[in-house]
């Protein structure tokens, strides 16, 4: 009991974490997201989590349901430290921003913090980090100047909004950003506060279409939507073009409730038949209390009692184990969670718990117990305790859910495992990357790190070649069939792009310094090729926005973005002009030094943002660190299931070999050898785990085929796994019962006869 509950209550602190994201805000209810969504000409629905950078403030000022709006734009700017430069995040916000997340000032305050665009907010800790123990209010920040007006304490951690520094969005107004721009898709999020009382259906139905109102040439129709800040982090994970990193998902913050649940249940079960077995050994004392006058309620409070106090002294053990594992389970899950033992929801919780599991465990002994008959017990008559057929119900519902559990772990693990190494149809291998913004050319940047000879290949393309939310961009060419444009997943890279990343063409050529028209041209994925239907694309024209690209190549289709989704038709484009993203690829064996000589050439050109320098492979793997999480967490579950089944399972061959003890020694004085008495005291059970299998086979196929679902790459169902795993199973099993049953079976009949 006490390692079932240790395990359920440390995933149901996961569950409560990812569940409280965003609760914490006073007035949460009223708050929203806008977002935007669109569907293209051939159906396909792009939804988007930057709408129009002038929507707020036309919201605000236009529809009276609306009491605040703000901006929110962050990046990572750098700031001087000495003759240091340090990237920070840094976020763009309206002064309604202030008020509707409940910024509490530490110095400063809301009315004066932006009152002018040259303003900024930092958090306590990078107070301290900047200005140590002097008071930073109206002091400056090199490079840009901006004068420090306030200090406010940083969002808690199960906030989707971080920033370390504040600043007021007519900062950006100055320096030449559109705040009033209808056409600008991806820039920043638009946040809205409503009246309380105001029905955000009817309020979505009214602006849905503010943006075709205001936009003009706009080839297909968005319209917004709302989105509760609630609901941002659990509903949002691989949904919107343009998103924050590092969302949840509900579908694993159910999946792990259902098996903190299912632990409980199953260690419930296990305490329920240990109890059980034990009765024979009570049952004259139920007897002398019942014709001492003690009625059947008094016995089932007693029995209830007993349990209640074995239950909480499990408890306190489980707790005791919670603390001991916990720091374990923080690296496991990447999370701090902790125990805040000052919180009464955590009593009431954790009260809750001991009560659901006293009822679950106790409630079958106590009601058998106190039916049996008095005259009965003290005469030692007893028949088979219990019902027969309720005890293999829960034979069977303990191994079923430990089944469904180590089945869907194992089918995780291989899914993951096969993301982990599809062929993706680009190398990734020993590509190193990072990002300037400004400073250097790209070419002269390709040429300075081309002279070290252990570079292979280095190309400057923008956004990031694994970039989750992508660029797009609409296209028509002449033929269309379907009148409209198509939008395209957009690269925007130079000529050693498909050299950088061994890309295969499989038709024509990719850019090419000794092609001046390439400014104009366009290399297309196999999957446009079949969008537009050319049998022989090379040379075709396609138009966006007013501008025609010839496309002079085909590559084969890769993948760019997580493999939950398809492969998107893609254009390819020439890239000008500075910054972007760098990528070079590095001899095997020459990493290190090549690194050090990286950080060298970017220190030369003495820029005020620092080097930033990542490995590609890491950054595809980030795109499944949640499942490689949610993979382990269900492993380790999953063993534990398995061991309390097997310690339930013990329980109930004790059970029945106490029971049976006299009818063992009658057979073997009856010539009976102890591999028939083995077999008749171990068949029974077999034969139930063999049953849970059995129902618990079709349930799995239908749950992991229905997850599955959600990647657009999977693994194929092989139900020879279910064949294997029920076989380890049934292993399990007959070792656990086994044991019990040989020792049972090699007892001396004369202690069996005298047993009674």
């Amino acid at each position: 009991m006490a390692i079932g509950m240790a395990c359920s209550i440390l995933i149901l602190l996961w569950v409560q974490d990812e569940w409280s994201y965003d609760r914490h805000f006073k007035d949460a209810d009223n708050l929203y997201r806008v977002l935007e969504k669109t569907v293209s000409i051939d159906g396909h629905l792009f939804q988007e989590a930057k709408p129009p950078t002038a929507l707020s403030a036309a919201l605000k000022e236009q529809y009276p349901e609306v009491i605040r709006a703000s901006k929110y734009l962050t990046f990572n700017w750098s700031f001087q430290k000495g003759e240091e430069f340090i990237p920070e995040k840094v976020a763009f916000a309206d002064e309604d921003f202030l008020k509707m997340f409940d910024i509490e000032f530490k110095r400063g305050d809301t009315s004066s913090a932006f009152n002018g665009p040259m303003n900024i907010v930092l958090t306590e800790e990078m107070a301290h980090k900047y200005f140590g123990n002097d008071d930073p209010i109206g002091k400056t920040l090199k490079p840009t100047g901006v004068t420090v007006t306030g200090v406010v304490k940083s969002f808690p951690r199960n906030s989707h909004l971080h920033f370390d520094f504040l600043i007021p969005s007519e900062f950006l107004k100055n320096k030449g950003f559109n705040l009033n721009d209808w056409g600008s898709h991806g820039d920043c999020f638009s946040y809205i506060e409503l009246k309380s009382g105001t029905d955000s259906k009817l309020f979505e139905n009214k602006i849905k279409d503010i943006v075709q109102r205001n936009s003009k040439n706009l080839d297909l129709k968005p319209e917004l939507f709302l989105q509760n800040v609630k609901k941002i982090h659990l509903y949002s994970s691989g949904k919107f073009a343009f998103d924050l990193p590092g969302m949840g998902d509900i579908t694993f913050v159910r999946l792990l409730g259902l098996v903190a649940v299912l632990i409980l249940v199953i260690a419930s079960i296990n305490f329920m038949s240990l109890a059980t077995a034990q009765s024979t050994r009570r049952a004259k004392e139920i007897g002398m209390r019942k014709v001492s006058g003690a009625n059947k309620t008094k016995i089932i409070l007693q029995f209830l009692g007993e349990t209640l106090l074995i239950v909480l002294a499990a408890h306190v053990i489980a707790m005791i184990l919670v603390e001991l594992f916990l720091h374990g389970f923080n690296n496991l899950t990447g999370k701090q969670l902790f125990v805040d033992y000052q919180n009464a929801g955590l009593y009431v919780g954790l009260i809750t718990v001991v009560l659901i599991c006293t009822l679950l465990a106790g409630s079958y002994p106590a009601l058998y117990l106190s039916s049996l008959k008095p005259l009965n017990t003290i005469n030692g008559i007893i028949n088979k305790p219990g019902k027969a057929g309720f005890r293999r119900v829960m034979v069977v519902l303990q191994f079923s859910l430990s089944f469904l559990l180590i089945i869907f772990t194992l089918i995780a693990g291989n899914q993951l495992k096969y993301l982990q190494h599809k062929n993706l149809g680009l190398n990734i291998d020993n590509i190193g990357h990072f990002t300037f913004r400004y400073g250097m050319h790209n070419e002269t940047l390709k040429a300075e790190l081309g002279n070290n000879t252990a570079i292979l290949s280095t190309t400057i393309e923008a956004p990031d070649v694994f970039d989750a939310d992508g660029t797009a961009q609409s296209f028509d060419w002449e033929g269309n069939k379907v009148n409209g444009e198509f939008y395209f997943s957009a690269l925007y890279t130079d000529a050693d792009f498909a050299k950088t990343f061994q890309l295969e063409l499989k038709d024509g050529r990719f850019f090419s310094p000794d092609f001046p028209g390439d400014s104009t041209s366009v290399v297309i994925n196999e999957t446009a090729t079949e969008i537009i239907g050319f049998k022989e694309p090379i040379g075709k024209i396609l138009s966006s926005s007013g501008i025609k690209f010839r496309i002079i190549g085909v590559v084969k289709d890769f993948h760019i973005k997580s493999l939950h989704t398809k492969i998107e038709p893609l254009a390819i484009m020439k890239m000008n002009g500075m910054g972007g993203n760098c990528y070079i690829r590095m001899k095997p064996g020459h990493i290190s030094s090549t690194v050090d000589y990286i950080k060298k050439i970017f220190k030369s050109h003495n820029l005020d943002y620092p080097l930033q320098f990542k490995f590609l492979d890491d950054e595809y793997d980030k795109l499944y660190r949640t499942e490689q999480r949610i993979g382990k967490i269900l492993g380790y579950s999953s063993f534990l299931a398995i061991i309390i089944s097997c310690m339930g399972l013990i329980g109930l061959s004790l059970f029945m070999i106490e029971i049976r003890t006299k009818e063992i020694g009658i057979r073997k004085v009856n010539g009976a050898k102890a591999i028939k008495i083995f077999l008749l005291l171990s068949r029974e059970y077999l034969v139930l785990v063999l049953i849970s299998i059995i129902i618990a086979s079709p349930i799995a196929w239908f749950g992991i085929n229905k997850w599955l679902q959600s990647y657009a790459y999977r693994i194929t169902l092989n139900p020879w796994i279910f064949a294997v795993i029920g076989l380890i199973v049934l292993f399990i099993a007959l070792l656990t019962v086994g044991l019990q049953s040989y020792k049972a079976a090699r007892k001396n009949p004369v202690d069996a006869l005298r047993y009674e």
